[in-house]
C-alpha cells in the first residue's frame, strides 16, 4: 500500500528541516561559543559584568523602546547592512523591505521582553538546573512552534512576495503553511535550543540584549534557509 500523499509531504518536510539543521550544527556552534563566552565573562570577570550591568540598567529605565529599538535594529538593520556590504546583488535584501521588517521585530522585541518577564515571575530568577529547564521548554516548545516561529515565518513570506496579498495566497497554496513551519522549526530548535539554555543564565534585564545578539546572525540564516526551502 502506497503512503498517503499527506504522509509524503509530511516526511518530505521533515527531510528537508534535518537537513537545514544538519547545515546549521556549524553556525550554531558559533553562536553557543560566543554565548557560552559571555556567560563566563560575566560571572567571572567583574568588568565585564559592570559593563552588562549598565546595559541592563539603561534596558530597564527604556523599556519597552529599549526591548522594541534594539530588537528591531538586530532584527532587521544589521542583516540588512551586512548583506549590502557582502552579498551579490541578487541575494541583498531589498531596502524597500526594511522599514515594514523594523516594525515586525519591534513589535515582536516587545512580545519577547513580555514573555521573559512572565517566565521570571512564573519560574523565578535563580540560576538553578531546574529553573533553565522549564524556561527553555516553556520558550521553545511553546512559544517557539505555536507564536514566534509561525510569525516570523508568514511575515518573511508576506515580504517576499513584495507584500502582496494575492502572491503571499499564491505562495502558501503551492507549498502549505505545514510545509513551511516544520523545517523552518526543526532548523530553529537547532539553533536556539542551546542559545536559548544560555540567555536565561543571565540576569532578566540582560535576557533580551543577548538575544538580540544572536538574533542578528540568526537572521541571516533564515534569509537564507527561505530562499532554499
Amino acid at each position: 500500500m502506497n503512503p498517503s500523499p499527506r504522509r509524503n509531504l509530511f516526511r518530505e518536510a521533515v527531510h528537508l528541516g534535518w537537513g537545514g539543521a544538519k547545515e546549521n550544527i556549524l553556525p550554531g556552534l558559533a553562536l553557543w561559543v560566543v554565548g557560552l563566552a559571555l556567560v563566563i565573562c560575566y560571572y567571572r570577570f567583574e568588568p565585564v559584568a559592570l559593563s552588562f550591568d549598565l546595559i541592563g540598567d539603561l534596558k530597564d529605565r527604556t523599556s519597552p523602546w529599549f526591548a522594541m529599538i534594539s530588537t528591531a535594529i538586530f532584527g532587521s538593520l544589521v542583516p540588512w547592512l551586512v548583506g549590502a556590504l557582502f552579498l551579490p546583488k541578487e541575494k541583498r535584501l531589498p531596502i524597500r523591505r526594511v522599514p515594514l521588517l523594523f516594525l515586525f521585530w519591534a513589535i515582536h522585541g516587545w512580545q519577547v521582553d513580555k514573555l521573559y518577564e512572565l517566565q521570571s515571575v512564573v519560574f523565578g530568577s535563580e540560576l538553578k538546573t531546574s529553573t533553565i529547564f522549564f524556561k527553555t521548554v516553556v520558550d521553545q516548545f511553546l512559544w517557539s512552534p505555536f507564536l514566534a516561529t509561525p510569525q516570523v515565518l508568514l511575515f518573511y513570506l508576506f515580504s517576499e512576495q513584495d507584500h502582496s496579498s494575492r502572491r503571499f495566497k499564491l505562495a502558501l497554496q503551492r507549498k502549505s503553511f505545514l510545509q513551511r513551519l516544520i523545517p523552518l522549526l526543526l532548523t530553529n530548535w537547532v539553533v536556539w535550543i542551546p542559545s536559548v539554555a544560555l540567555i536565561y543564565l543571565f540576569p532578566l534585564p540582560l535576557q533580551l540584549p543577548l538575544m538580540n545578539l544572536i538574533l542578528a546572525i540568526w537572521c541571516l540564516i533564515i534569509s537564507f534557509f527561505a530562499k532554499n526551502a
